[in-house]
Formats: C-alpha cells, sequence, structure tokens
C-alpha cells in the first residue's frame, strides 16, 4: 500500500512538472506602462514626433507629385519612406504603452501644407526645401533632448535611434537648398528685380511675428551673374559681447517700408546658425563697393575661411547646428 501511494505520488508530481516550468517561461511581448505613468516630457515627444512623421509623409507626397526638380521629388520620395517608417515604430509604441497619438495635423502644420499646395514647379521646389530645413533642424533638436533627457526607457531608445536618420535628412535638405533657392521663391525673385539691392544696407530686418532679428550687414553675389544670393546679417550682441554674423537666404526676404522681413526664419534658428566667414573667393556687395570692414565681427578676421559651404554661390551652413562642419 505505500509502495502504492509513491508510485501515485511521483506520477503526480512528474506530469504537474511541464506545466510549472510553462508558467516560469517570461512572456515575449513588452510590458504595457499606463499612459498616466509616462512623465509629462515623454508624453509630449511622443505627440511631437508623430506630428512630424504625419507632415513629413504628406509633404513629402506633395514633392512628389509638385516639384519640378527630379532631386527635389526624390528628396520627397525619401522622407515619405523613412517617415513612414519611424511612424509605424511609434506606434507600436504607442500600443504597447496604451498612448494615444495624434491622427491629423495640427492647425500649424496645416497652414504649412496648405501653403505648399498653393504653389506649383520651381517655386514649391524652393519653399519645400526650405521648409525641410525648418522642420528637420527642430526635429533634431527635439529627438537631441528626448535621447539626453528623456524619462521611458523606450522612447528614449527610440529617439537615439531615429536621431542619425534625422541629422542625415537635415544635411540632405541644406544641400539641397540653396540649389533651388534661386530658381524659385516667387515673392523673392521680384523683390530682387523690383529693388536696388544698395538700399537694403544696413536696414534692420525683422522675423513674421514682428521680431528684429539683425541688421543687414553685407550682400553675397553670385560670381557669374552678379545677383544677390543671400543677405548677411549682423547681430549686435550687448555691447560687443555675442556679436556675429550669419547668412540668410536672399529669396526669403521682402522689403515692407524702411525694413526687411525674413520668411519662415525665426529669431531663435538665427540665434542656432553658424558665424559667417568670408574667404578669398566670396563676392559681396559691400566687398564691390571697397569696404575693408565687411566681414569682420568680433575676433573673426576679415577674409578668413568661410564656416560650411561657398559664400558665392550661397551655401554658408546657416541652419545647421548639428555638427560643425570644417572650413574651406
Amino acid at each position: 500500500m505505500k509502495r502504492h501511494h509513491l508510485l501515485a505520488t511521483a506520477a503526480m508530481v512528474l506530469f504537474a512538472a511541464p506545466a510549472l516550468s510553462l508558467a516560469q517561461t517570461p512572456t515575449p511581448t513588452a510590458k504595457v506602462t499606463e499612459k498616466g505613468q509616462l512623465a509629462q516630457q515623454d508624453m509630449n515627444f511622443a505627440t511631437k514626433a508623430a506630428m512630424s512623421d504625419m507632415f513629413e509623409i504628406q509633404a513629402g507626397k506633395l514633392a512628389q507629385d509638385q516639384a519640378k526638380d527630379k532631386d527635389v521629388k526624390q528628396f520627397g520620395s525619401h522622407m515619405v519612406s523613412d517617415h513612414t517608417k519611424t511612424s509605424d515604430a511609434m506606434k507600436e509604441l504607442a500600443q504597447k504603452k496604451s498612448m494615444t497619438l495624434p491622427t491629423k495635423l495640427d492647425s500649424e502644420h496645416q497652414q504649412k501644407l496648405d501653403k505648399l499646395r498653393g504653389v506649383k514647379g520651381e517655386q514649391f521646389d524652393s519653399a519645400y526645401m526650405q521648409g525641410q530645413v525648418d522642420a528637420h533642424q527642430t526635429a533634431v533638436s527635439l529627438f537631441r533632448d528626448q535621447a539626453q533627457n528623456g524619462k521611458d526607457a523606450d522612447l528614449k531608445r527610440f529617439a537615439e535611434q531615429t536621431l542619425p536618420t534625422l541629422e542625415q535628412h537635415l544635411r540632405m535638405a541644406r544641400d539641397q537648398r540653396p540649389a533651388v533657392a534661386s530658381a524659385g521663391a516667387g515673392a523673392g525673385a521680384a523683390t530682387q528685380q523690383g529693388a536696388s539691392i544698395e538700399k537694403m544696407m544696413g536696414k534692420d530686418v525683422y522675423g513674421e511675428n514682428g521680431k528684429k532679428l539683425g541688421d543687414v550687414a553685407d550682400i553675397i553675389l553670385d560670381a557669374q551673374s552678379g545677383k544677390a544670393t543671400q543677405v548677411i546679417l549682423n547681430r549686435g550682441g550687448v555691447l560687443g559681447i555675442g556679436a556675429k554674423h550669419v547668412a540668410l537666404d536672399y529669396n526669403l526676404l521682402r522689403t515692407d517700408g524702411d525694413r526687411v522681413v525674413a520668411r519662415q526664419v525665426t529669431e531663435d534658428q538665427v540665434k542656432q546658425m553658424a558665424e559667417f566667414k568670408y574667404d578669398d573667393n566670396t563676392v559681396s556687395l559691400g566687398k564691390r563697393n571697397g569696404d575693408h570692414n565687411t566681414g569682420s565681427t568680433g575676433s573673426n578676421a576679415n577674409h578668413s575661411g568661410m564656416s560650411g559651404g561657398d559664400a558665392a554661390h550661397g551655401t554658408a551652413n546657416s541652419l545647421d547646428s548639428t555638427k560643425p562642419r570644417n572650413p574651406q
């Protein structure tokens, strides 16, 4: 009897063992985090990242249809592909963490998209590429901040993995923008033809919100055509401290009485722009008129190597603050 009892007990343990082992195997799915447990910064990041992806996808599709330049069309296609991938990844994270993401553009992004819909060909190319520089500058700052300061481990890792792609997009947009700027921006072209560029010298430059960005210190000219390509903005600083010169695309400016208004340029972007430096190949209105002080700001010597591009062709590295380039 005792032997039968031992055998029965052994059989029960044998058959129960697999069930016990299966119950202890960890599930491969990610742990769901309740929405309320996420820090406000993480929630803001997820919302802004999702909004950015939606805008990039829709703007990229517009570029495929309305752009004239084949490189702009290709850039738009690249944006649709890459931002669709990041959008899908964010949606997957949101589902696991019970986050609610926006499903349509906010008023700010919708207005930008509507403006793009209203232009075609060369004007679209110029407006789209300038908008891409602005949008990716904002996105890089957003993702970099989340990668450094995010609280949620998954969202922080997502930002770290996505940031290099966004930085690449910004460099691509920055490199492509000067190639189409002079061909498009009808309002800027009309300004260049209808007003003497000499009259812009020394004028105050304001953003569209009415805030002063600086004053016109010089105007960079194309070496072959002599047309204006960039305006050198003087940022005076306080008592000479923090003073610097930065470059703005000429086609983004329009005259408004005694002052100049810069379209699609904010004060924060101007603050982040790299210092403009002249080189021996730079052709400018100031140099043509014999202004020997042109280009001298603070401790920067006149005609020093220009950071990030060829001034004569309007390719100064003005908006990309992610990785400073070596002077050419």
